[in-house]
């Protein structure tokens, strides 16, 4: 497939990925650790109820994006680069799409009702924080076996079919989703819920251009793609 990125463009790209999203991932792992160290009301409200789980999650947090700057920063040679602007732009907009919901706060009151009963609440919390951990523990599972083949571009490094990608091709994604679930489930408003099913929309879109580059520069991907799960695993042939 012809680059319609140019050259010169895709190569400073690459550049950009090693040295300024690594630091970016480094800068956020520092604000996880800010966070811990000064905490706002909800944040110490949050600590209160649940203290070793949200404890855990923020460092566990802090080593998936301290993890992530390494390996962008250690990363392997790019073989093929980001090919298209839709390379570049997707894979930001899904990686820092969590910004976004700070947002929350400007939504308008109904929006941030939630919609659970009140007696349903402390249980939806609780399996919000379950899943936010197992998701966070799946997607280092799936960056470690990544290791240098780890990237935010859609562009194509040596393709890594063990590990946490023996049976799946998206296990990162999985772990976001498990994530992104607990999410919604822990905030169950409407300002939650459009901004989840945002974030897993651009997700799974962002997967699917993934699987597009990779089977184009790549005949074991496509035969992989045969024989294993997209989002969870596929035990039959």
């Amino acid at each position: 497939m012809q680059s319609t990125l140019g050259r010169r463009v895709a190569q400073s790209a690459v550049f950009l990925e090693r040295y300024g999203l690594s630091l970016a991932f480094f800068c956020m792992a520092g604000v996880r650790l800010h966070h811990l160290i000064v905490l706002d009301p909800a944040e110490r409200a949050a600590i209160a109820a649940a203290p070793l789980v949200e404890v855990l999650r923020q460092v566990i947090w802090m080593q998936l994006y301290v993890y992530a700057g390494l390996m962008l920063l250690l990363g392997r040679r790019v073989t093929v680069p980001p090919q298209k602007l839709s390379d570049l732009l997707l894979p930001l907009g899904t990686t820092f799409f969590n910004l976004a919901y700070s947002a929350v706060p400007w939504f308008p009151d109904a929006f941030k009702l939630s919609l659970c009963p009140p007696a349903w609440q402390p249980a939806g919390a609780i399996a919000g924080f379950v899943l936010n951990l197992a998701g966070l523990l799946i997607s280092i599972w799936a960056a470690v076996s990544l290791g240098r083949s780890f990237s935010v571009w859609i562009e194509v490094r040596r393709v890594v079919l063990e590990g946490a990608y023996r049976r799946i091709r998206h296990p990162m994604y999985l772990g976001y989703l498990c994530f992104l679930t607990g999410v919604a489930l822990a905030n169950f408003s409407a300002a939650y819920l459009s901004l989840v099913g945002l974030h897993v929309g651009l997700l799974l879109y962002r997967a699917r251009l993934e699987e597009r580059r990779l089977a184009e520069a790549s005949p074991d991907y496509r035969a992989y793609c045969q024989r294993s799960g997209f989002i969870l695993p596929r035990f039959r042939n």
